[in-house]
């Protein structure tokens, strides 16, 4: 099916809904905040009871995304959402344990339209649209609104810049395209506040999270013939400067500022194990490294959980890092 085709089939089965059920992937990013916030509102807006859900709460950064619209945080499906008058639209999430709890088995019971822009997306819902050649899924979510007969309103524009802005590093990733540039042209047309958004995402920095990325990058490191480079955070660095996980979000990308850096690691110590945020420039992929610690995401940028302790964790994560940057071992294409 054609791309033209598919937006038409998704377009047409949201229309014959009253009540959608939007859904972000677990630990959400800017992408898939954005995109849920941009059809909640675009539902809202042509008379849809719209919400949204997710098992984890959008980070600070994104809250200004859901204002007035109902975001609940929920592990499952209730009742509520899983019968045949209900639609779930489920954005930028590319399986199911990513997922609220219960899609699977609430496939036979409503329809499931499955958005996404990663390429190993397992395509579980009713109606999947997988483009993997789109920088964001926010680029998707703007030519299904854009294709619709009432367009794109500013508020949903906003919504889908972060979604786009976010995920391609603001236009400086690989990823990038000229559908990239399009559907920015799409949403600047539709009126979207540039300085406010900027403001929102970029201007929001306390002076404990400056301390707590001092710690960070007070601890860098560069091995594999300076390849590679990771730093970390342990759960008392987070205790001693009164900070949350969410205020070292995308620190990750300093990394790549250093000279010779194509690969870069976050690390973060959790209750559960050590969260490790990738980052890559072409020609490596850091979705080969977070598989192998049962993780997955982009090329570019992925991530993973190692269930060791920290120590433990570093050392297998830096021989990994070096074993994948080695001559040979890294996809050229």
């Amino acid at each position: 099916m054609d791309e033209a085709r598919e937006i038409r089939q998704i377009l047409d089965v949201m229309s014959g809904k009253d009540k959608w059920l939007v859904l972000a992937h677990t630990k959400p990013d800017g992408d898939t905040c954005g995109c849920a916030s941009a059809i909640a509102k675009f539902g809202m807006r042509i008379g849809k009871e719209v919400t949204v859900g997710c098992t984890d709460p959008p980070p600070p950064i994104y809250t200004f995304l859901f204002e007035d619209i109902d975001c609940r945080e929920m592990e499952s499906l209730s009742d509520e959402f899983t019968n045949a008058g209900c639609l779930i639209i489920c954005v930028d999430t590319s399986n199911t344990e990513r997922a609220v709890g219960g899609i699977s088995e609430a496939a036979s019971r409503c329809e499931i339209i499955n958005i996404d822009h990663h390429s190993d997306n397992s395509k579980y819902g009713s109606i999947n649209w997988i483009d993997s050649h789109a920088s964001a899924t926010g680029e998707m979510i703007t030519e299904l609104l854009s294709a619709s007969e009432w367009g794109i309103a500013k508020s949903e524009a906003d919504s889908l810049y972060v979604a786009i802005v976010t995920d391609n590093g603001h236009f400086r990733f690989s990823s990038t395209s000229a559908r990239s540039h399009e559907c920015a042209i799409k949403l600047i047309n539709a009126g979207i506040s540039l300085n406010a958004i900027d403001c929102e995402l970029d201007a929001t920095l306390s002076t404990n999270a400056l301390k707590l990325m001092a710690r960070a990058f007070s601890r860098t490191e560069t091995f594999a013939d300076g390849l590679c480079a990771l730093f970390w955070l342990s759960q008392k660095d987070f205790t001693e400067t009164n900070t949350t996980r969410n205020d070292k979000e995308n620190i990750v990308n300093v990394l790549l500022r250093i000279k010779g850096v194509q690969i870069a690691a976050m690390c973060s110590e959790q209750d559960d194990g050590v969260r490790v945020n990738l980052r890559a420039r072409v020609p490596f992929s850091v979705h080969d490294i977070a598989a192998r610690f049962g993780g997955g995401g982009h090329p570019l940028a992925s991530g993973c959980t190692i269930k060791t302790p920290l120590p433990d964790a570093l050392s297998l994560l830096r021989d990994e890092m070096t074993r994948y940057a080695a001559p040979g071992v890294h996809n050229n294409k």
